[in-house]
């Protein structure tokens, strides 16, 4: 019985090590090199981005756990044609971003994180205050629905794309670099309004987002983002 305890003990800690060593389970967005912003990408439709309700969630990890955060959204603007989404853009404060979590680090904790982030190590808001997305094409979503299983998902995100119904992509500037990435996410439109969410990791080594962390708690290159944005005519 002992020898039995030992091993389930064992097995027990290799999950939690599982768990803190790795990025949320999520769809990994597809990064290429900037593409072109089509003029007909901007006719139509205009609704604004409400900021208030809209919001950026971010996951970061290490080799020791993760930290969860927010960044808030300064503004945007959604651009539709017969009912779709043809174009579009956000812009992030990154002079507001902030930890806010797990539930069991302090506030003290959080605030010392917060004040790295804004340094140049990581965003480097003094040089770089906003980052921005700009839409390039919507599809229709066309692929497999994964099982997202993975246990912190309650504890860190209330974004969880569980039926995409498009596929987006857009340019994402961050610190000055521009790469044009493809996700899954799900929109619903209707007469005077849009919501659209999405679920997705990035790397951040590809916005020269380099901070190794400490020798013996290093950071995890993927970065996972939560975003909901909700826009009106």
């Amino acid at each position: 019985m002992k020898k039995l305890n030992i091993i389930q003990c064992i097995l027990s800690l290799i999950l939690v090590l599982n768990i803190s060593c790795s990025a949320p389970k999520s769809d990994k967005a597809i990064t290429t090199e900037a593409k072109e912003v089509k003029e007909n990408n901007t006719n139509g439709d205009t609704y604004k981005v409400n900021t208030e309700t809209s919001t950026l969630e971010w996951i970061g990890t290490k080799v020791s756990g993760y930290h969860t955060g927010t960044v808030k959204i300064k503004s945007g603007e959604l651009t539709l044609n017969d009912n779709t989404i043809s174009g579009g853009n956000f812009i992030m404060d990154m002079t507001t971003i902030v930890a806010t979590g797990p539930k069991n680090v302090n506030e003290e904790m959080n605030h010392k994180l917060t004040g790295h982030l804004r340094s140049a190590d990581f965003f480097d808001v003094e040089k770089y205050p906003e980052a921005t997305f700009t839409i390039t094409s919507v599809k229709p979503f066309k692929g497999m629905i994964k099982e997202q299983d993975d246990p912190r998902e309650e504890t860190i995100s209330k974004y969880k794309v569980n039926n995409p119904t498009n596929t987006v992509s857009g340019n994402l500037t961050i610190k000055g670099i521009t790469k044009n990435i493809e996700f899954p996410a799900g929109i619903i439109i209707d007469e005077n309004s849009v919501e659209a969410t999405a679920k997705f990791n990035i790397n951040r080594k590809q916005w020269d987002i380099i901070y190794p962390g400490k020798p013996d708690d290093l950071v995890k290159d993927e970065i996972n983002l939560g975003i909901f944005l909700k826009a009106t005519k």
